[in-house]
């Protein structure tokens, strides 16, 4: 295995190269005009670039998900599939509904301005 400075360097050059690739994928998808498409497609490619998992559960040494997933599906090389689909679901669920309460709070918000604005220039029609 590695020893502690190689680990830590691995995990460097990992992420350096995945926050690369969330920057590509950033650029790709920011033609789309619709705030609530884009900003989940990054999300997702966040939670699947960034969540770290324990490689053996008994062990303290930690490995992308996504790359555990792709590495014992592909070749075969273990039976992780289950524990990496299941702890990437969870990240996943978790933040997009984290996702959803701020969208949530930015409409509420974008739509409390408007009223603001149109009762100040006197246009608001009182129910």
């Amino acid at each position: 295995m590695f020893n502690e400075s190689e680990y830590q360097m691995m995990w460097m050059i990992y992420l350096a190269a995945a926050a690369c690739a969330w920057l590509v994928w950033w650029k790709m998808t920011s033609w789309i005009p619709l705030w609530y498409v884009r900003e989940p497609l990054w999300l997702i490619m966040a939670i699947l670039l960034f969540t770290p998992v324990r490689v053996d559960p008994m062990e303290s040494w930690m490995a992308p998900a996504t790359m555990i997933f792709l590495l014992d599906t592909v070749l075969d090389t273990g039976d992780n599939e289950a524990r990496m689909l299941g702890d990437l679901a969870l990240a996943m669920g978790l933040a997009l509904l984290l996702y959803l309460l701020i969208a949530a709070g930015r409409a509420g918000w974008k739509h409390w301005r408007q009223q603001e604005t149109a009762h100040a220039k006197g246009h608001y029609k009182a129910p």
